[in-house]
Formats: structure tokens, sequence, C-alpha cells
């Protein structure tokens, strides 16, 4: 892929300086952006649910997640009377900027959270008037007694109350205890939580749940000191699970949804230095934030002007939830909250760390294992479904194996070609070219080395699948039972069809009768089938379906299968050392 030649790019982030001036760096495109008042940012041009309104207040806001703690150590200062202007105007209800109401389950609520980050963190560097403050505070206060969604939104609320006492301002106690007390019926034990339904459990664990239950507990410590210990001992645990997710450059595995928050895979880690958790050595956190940050800023994740765009691995509206508005992608500024810490932290002082780990874990918790090897982490889950319907949630959590250098797709319709059936068994009426894959599931287990999971994809069609890792590869076994006549495929990793210019060519492609191997010069996909049979097929999806690669080759088998049971057995391996 073409690479637009940034400052950032060329950003070394290796001290607190290089992450300060990072920050400045992605904050510079916007500068020139504000909507009326100085109360939003009209960062481009399509739409979430939420409306364009909303989409700016957002887009403002969420710069706040990396200028509050830049605010609270004296930096930034050329940004405080700019955005000090937009929480006045934003919160006057008299101003022609007024943010406006707060509704039930409004995307403002959502907002609020970094607001109330910033006024604890430096609150009275804002130098608000009498005036002023109340007409923040009566605005912050509107979201009490709001039907929220029963998911990691209650924190909003919480930190709002926390921001209030932190500013001497009157609190809702009552309000707070009942949403920290709902929350606690989410938490699944051993670190982990799950964002509102257990069969969720993915990167709002880290940035969502732990990310404010840590803010909570830096402040909160002398008020609720029984609930921020645990809040903290949590965490504790926690990390020594996530640590698994990262590659050790830094790397992380694509999972769930909310993935155009990109670098925001990190700010689990840097909340642990905010709070004070030494959870793991200061240098193995370190190497987690700033390895992040550096895989990130070397890839093409923003506009020729130097903006975030909607996507993952490259701009891409197709893998976008309805909430996905411009500026939603800087919510990833949460991985700056390391920088409320001085220079002279000891995390700031410590050399990065690669810390040593099993080739194999499993997080039962989580539902799924993790496998490392080859420079290469993949997820295994079982178990897992999003009962929302934001936007291909059903491939963002129900393959058999998501990699941190494959990837996985999504579709962009229902033909073979349109749905990029990557790392999934997809089936069809016989003859027909309308694949269905799972979702939703009847059963599931997580054991000490493999997965099982039990689904039906189409009626009268019911598929179980047990998937052993086995580095560098993995091995599924399937039983399909089906009442009627009908094709089945499944498919291995997408691999890279393009890379620095150059395309493969069928030459690079190695057939078997049962199998295939796309052996191309900067990855390898391969698909065997073991047993049933099958035909090999080399899938060309529509382009922009996978998350990390433009334009990608599936390798995979292909069965036609009569009435009954059958047992299909294939080995999957794939490789990509540098992408």
């Amino acid at each position: 892929m073409t690479f637009f030649d940034l400052p950032i790019r060329q950003n070394p982030l290796r001290t607190r300086a290089d992450v300060e001036q990072a920050l400045y760096q992605l904050l510079e495109p916007v500068k020139g952006r504000f909507t009326l008042g100085n109360a939003g940012l009209h960062l481009g041009d399509f739409a979430a649910h939420y409306g364009e309104g909303s989409a700016h207040m957002e887009a403002f806001s969420r710069m706040l997640w990396g200028l509050g703690p830049l605010w609270s150590q004296g930096g930034g200062g050329e940004y405080l009377p700019l955005f000090r202007q937009g929480l006045v105007n934003g919160t006057d209800p008299s101003h022609p900027a007024y943010w406006g109401a707060v509704a039930d389950c409004d995307q403002k609520i959502v907002e609020m959270a970094a607001i109330a980050l910033t006024l604890m963190l430096c609150g009275e560097r804002l130098a608000f008037s009498p005036r002023e403050a109340d007409n923040l505070r009566r605005w912050l206060a509107s979201v009490e007694g709001k039907a929220l969604p029963q998911n990691n939104w209650l924190f909003f609320r919480a930190l709002v109350q926390t921001a209030f006492r932190r500013m001497g301002w009157l609190w809702n106690r009552e309000q707070l205890e009942a949403d920290l007390t709902r929350l606690e019926d989410w938490y699944l034990g051993d670190g982990w939580y799950c964002d509102g339904q257990p069969s969720q459990v993915d990167y709002y664990v880290p940035f969502g749940m732990h990310y404010y239950g840590l803010i909570y507990a830096r402040f909160m410590a002398e008020e609720d000191p029984v609930r921020s210990r645990a809040f903290r001992k949590r965490a504790a645990r926690f990390a020594q699970d996530f640590l698994y997710w990262f590659e050790d450059g830094g790397r992380a595995v694509p999972f769930g949804r909310s993935l155009t928050y990109r670098f925001g895979q990190c700010a689990f880690f840097s909340a642990l230095v905010f709070a004070g958790v030494e959870a793991l050595p200061w240098g193995v956190v370190k190497s987690r934030v700033l390895g992040n940050l550096r895989d990130w800023f070397a890839r093409p994740i923003f506009s020729p002007d130097g903006l975030l765009t909607v996507g993952y691995g490259y701009p891409n509206l197709c893998m976008s939830e309805n909430y996905n508005a411009p500026g939603s992608p800087y919510w990833a500024l949460k991985a700056f909250l390391c920088l409320a810490l001085p220079e002279d932290h000891p995390f700031w002082q410590a050399e990065e760390e690669i810390p040593a780990l099993e080739p194999l874990r499993s997080l039962p918790k989580a539902r799924m294992l993790i496998a490392r090897s080859w420079g290469q982490v993949q997820l295994f889950p079982a178990g897992q479904s999003c009962v929302c319907q934001l936007g291909q949630v059903g491939p963002k959590y129900e393959k058999l194996v998501y990699s941190s250098r494959f990837g996985f797709s999504v579709p962009r319709g229902d033909s073979l070609e349109e749905g990029a059936f990557d790392s999934c068994l997809a089936v069809s009426e016989a003859g027909e070219d309308r694949w269905h894959t799972q979702r939703g599931f009847e059963a599931f287990e997580v054991g000490a080395n493999y997965t099982w999971r039990r689904f039906s994809p189409l009626r009268g069609v019911r598929v179980e699948v047990t998937v052993t890792p086995d580095f560098p590869g993995h091995r599924r076994e399937y039983r399909v039972t089906t009442d009627r006549p009908i094709d089945a495929v499944d498919g291995g990793f997408a691999v890279p069809a393009e890379e620095a210019g150059q395309r493969y060519s069928g030459d690079m492609v190695e057939w078997e009768a049962h199998g295939l191997t796309a052996r191309f010069p900067w990855g390898v996909s391969a698909i065997r089938c073991e047993e049933g049979g099958g035909e090999p097929l080399l899938v060309s999806p529509w382009p922009n379906t996978n998350l990390l690669h433009p334009l990608t080759r599936i390798p995979s088998i292909r069965w036609q299968l009569e009435p009954g049971e059958h047992r299909l057995v294939t080995w999957v391996t794939g490789e990509i050392p540098n992408c």
C-alpha cells in the first residue's frame, strides 16, 4: 500500500517527549475544523445513527482523552483556550452552539466521560467562572436518571459523579452506587468482565470496563477504598492474560466490534500506569503501550492531511458500525492517559521489556484460546456472539480463528466472492450461490487445547466443529448434519493478493487433489482436506472485505453434501513474516 508522508510516521516513540509529540501530531490536523463556538469539530461528511450535531460534539470531546492528561502536566497550552471555549459554549443553553438536552441512550452521554476525566485531572486549569461552571455541571448532571444501554455505558455516568465529587460539586451518591452495583453483575472472575452480555467478551473489557474502573480507583481510593482495591486487583489479574493478545512488537489481534478505535487497544496498559498498578514490570507495560503505538502509526490509517480515518488497517467504511462517525476513531486517544504522569515516573524511565509467554493459553472466562508463535497471535473463540445489530457483528465474533497477521474479513453480500468467508464454514442450498455462516450458537466448550461449538447456519443444517491449535496451523473437525443437499465451503486465512506494487500470479498457487497453498513472496496461506474429500478452491473476495489487507485471496475447500451426517476434517495454516 502507498503511505502518506506524515510527520508521525517518523516519530520513534521511545520516550515521554516522543509520546507527547505524537499527540500533538494527531491534534494538529483538527485545529482548523472547529464548528460554531468551538463546540464541535467537523472531520468528515458521512453519518452515524445519531446525526451530525452529536457527531461534531463527539469529535470535540474525544480530543480531551489526550488533552486532559497533557494539560494536567502543564502541556498543551495552545489548545486550552480553544477547548475551554467549546466547553463553555456547548453547555450554555443561551448560546447557538449549545449541545442540547440529553435524552435516554444519547450519544452525548458517551462523550461526557472524556469531559469528566478532564475535570478530574485539571478542572482548576480550565478556570471556569461560577456561571460557566454551573452550566457545565447542570448539563452533565442531566445524565442522572436517564435510561442507558446495560453495558459499559454505566461507567460514563459513574465518572460524571466522580468528577462532581472531585470538583466539590453536589454529587448523587445513590445514582453512583446503583450504577456500580449493576456493573458488578458483569464481572466474570479471574479479572474478566463481559460487556453486558456473557457472550460478548472483547476489547471493551480492557479499554472500557477496566479503563474506567482504574480511573475510579485513582480518584475514589479514600471515598470508596473497598471497591477501588477490587478494581485494582481485578486489573492486575486481567493484565496477565491480556498480554497474550499482542505480538512482541506491539501489534494486537483484531477481534470484536469498535476496531476503528485502533490504538485504543493499548489504553488499558496506560491506565494501569495512571492508577499505579504495577501488575507487570514497567518495562513490559511500556513495550505494550509504545509498541502498539509504533505499529499503528506505521500503517496507512490517516487521510492525506493527517486525520484518523474510520477503518482498521486502512480507511474502510465496509467494516464500520452504525455508531462510527468521522470523529469516532479519536476514542483511541485514551491510550495517552500515561501523559498524566511526569517524566520521572518509573514507567518512563524503564527500558522496554518483552515478556516470555506460553505458546498456548486457555482463557475460559473469555471463552477463547490464545496461541502465539512465528511472530503471530491467533485467537480461537467459542461461545462468543454479539446480540445487537451494530454492523457485521457475526464475523467480528464468530469466526473459528482471528489472526494478528491475516486479520479477518466481513461480507459485502451473500455470494461466495462477496461474502469473503475466511476462517469459517459457509453453507448454501445446493446449486445456489447464497451462503450462510454461524450466527449465534447452541453450545460450546473451551478446553485446555481445543474449542468446540454447535450451531445451525441454515434451517435443517446443524454443525459441530472442534478446533485444535497446533502451530503453525490448526485442525478443524466438522460434523455436519443436513436434511437436504447443500454446498459447503471451509475458508482458510485471507492472504494479501498484492504487496508493494507486486501482484500474485497463478504459478504462485500450489494445487493438490484435496488442498492448495497460496505461496506468495510476502505470505503463505494453505488449506488441506484430511477427511471428507472436497475440492480445493481459491476464492477471490471483493476488495476491502478484509480488515488488514484491501485485496486478498482465500484458499478454501468445497463440498457437495447429500442428506445425512458428514465428517469433514481440514488443516489450515498461514504465515506473513512482515506486514
